[in-house]
């Protein structure tokens, strides 16, 4: 039986409410939405009522695979507000996030994805990393850390990078991540070029035995490594760790995981010298949010009563978002005195910047469109400058920003809390620059 033939009685379920499409409390309607597929196609197919609808079609033979079906099905990030939504009134009953991996699992294995996905899952399967970028690159970061890029030798803390290894631009924030970790007394490891990766991507698109295949590598890196606490600097890698390894059936076991805020909120940096108040708000990216709620699978089975009403034999534990990281950044960067103004949707209920889920590499007009939507949401608190954990967030709406030519600068929060840590420049006049 397929993965999305065993949730049928899931897809059935869908009452066809459109809570999927909102905030579970709204506050305006110019900011209602959780769902940015909906924001981008205005049409319910593209909500994951929608996408259901179709997947249950497709399993019926009433559908066929054309443009405008998987146009409607990956124009989504994968980010899980539907989810949210959807249990606020409906608990377990539907679980729309679930049957959308389901769904993608199935489009994958009838060999029907876009080719920007398909080529993500060859540069997986070729190179360990979803770029296609030569292997020995994942190391580069480390010249001038005095770390090894073999990841050889004991340590108290051993570093998880991701894909920011290949990204040059995040190079300092990751020098400062050591260096902070050295400041505290901590002995630290990096893999280096024997990083796998985490495999949170492979899910997302659908390739579900690739996913498990690079998890299984994760958790057997981990176990040669020693390693008995990692901080991973990687949001994806987090949610991967917390929340899909565990549908894999692959666990790290006596690893404590944690995620960079998690620490640097343990470990508060204060500002240096004398600084301003800075207000900005804080992006709560959908991977270290709402899925990184631990999962829990559920081992019952679905039974048939009075002929016909399909029921369980116990009720799985229901997961509403609200088991992410959601204070820790925002304590972090309390203690290096910025003032946080909160945007109307935060927290479980964030909306995502649509550049998840493979969604910027096959449908880059959806990830536009919901990056703006959520950057004219960070414009209306007034704040100067947008902050978030999340590196790939930070690229894309940061590059919406730039083409925009808005007034708004988006930073991760470990580059915000670098620069705050760093005394400001002044001129010959004593003022700050």
């Amino acid at each position: 039986m397929s993965s999305l033939e065993s949730r049928k009685n899931y897809l059935s379920s869908c009452t066809r409410c459109s809570s999927c499409k909102w905030v579970p409390v709204v506050k305006s309607e110019r900011f209602a939405h959780i769902c940015p597929s909906v924001v981008h196609g205005r049409f319910h197919a593209y909500s994951a009522s929608g996408m259901l609808i179709n997947g249950y079609s497709l399993l019926n033979g009433t559908v066929e695979y054309d443009k405008s079906l998987n146009d409607s099905i990956f124009s989504c990030s994968m980010c899980g507000g539907c989810d949210v939504s959807c249990k606020t009134n409906f608990a377990d009953l539907v679980e729309p996030l679930d049957s959308l991996y389901a769904l993608r699992e199935k489009i994958a294995s009838d060999n029907q994805q876009p080719q920007a996905l398909k080529t993500i899952a060859k540069h997986l399967r070729e190179v360990g990393n979803p770029l296609g970028a030569p292997p020995g690159r994942r190391g580069e970061w480390m010249a001038g850390t005095g770390l090894g890029r073999d990841g050889s030798g004991p340590a108290s803390v051993l570093l998880h990078v991701g894909d920011d290894a290949f990204d040059e631009l995040r190079w300092p924030q990751l020098h400062h991540v050591v260096d902070l970790l050295r400041r505290q007394g901590l002995s630290v490891a990096a893999a280096g070029v024997q990083e796998p990766d985490c495999g949170a991507l492979a899910f997302d698109i659908g390739e579900r035995q690739l996913a498990e295949t690079l998890a299984r590598q994760t958790a057997a890196w981990l176990k040669a490594s020693g390693a008995r606490h990692v901080i991973t600097c990687s949001d994806a890698a987090f949610s991967a760790f917390r929340n899909i390894y565990p549908r894999l059936g692959v666990a790290l076991d006596g690893v404590r995981v944690q995620h960079i805020s998690e620490w640097l909120a343990e470990h508060p940096s204060q500002p240096v010298g004398e600084r301003a108040k800075d207000v900005v708000t804080y992006h709560d990216s959908c991977k270290l949010g709402r899925l990184s709620e631990p999962y829990k699978p559920w081992t019952g089975e679905w039974v048939t009563e009075l002929n016909s009403l399909p029921v369980r034999t116990h009720a799985p534990t229901t997961r509403f978002g609200v088991g992410g990281v959601y204070d820790a950044p925002r304590q972090a960067l309390a203690a290096a005195g910025a003032q946080v103004v909160e945007m109307e949707r935060i927290r479980e209920a964030s909306f995502c910047c649509g550049a998840a889920g493979g969604a910027d590499a096959c449908q880059p007009g959806f990830a536009a469109t919901a990056g703006r939507h959520r950057l004219e949401e960070a414009m209306a608190t007034g704040a100067n400058t947008l902050v978030t954990s999340c590196s790939q967030c930070s690229r894309h709406l940061g590059g919406l920003a730039s083409e925009d030519g808005l007034a708004l600068r988006v930073v991760t929060l470990v580059d915000y809390l670098r620069e705050r840590a760093t005394p400001e420049k002044t001129t010959e006049t004593g003022a700050s620059a």
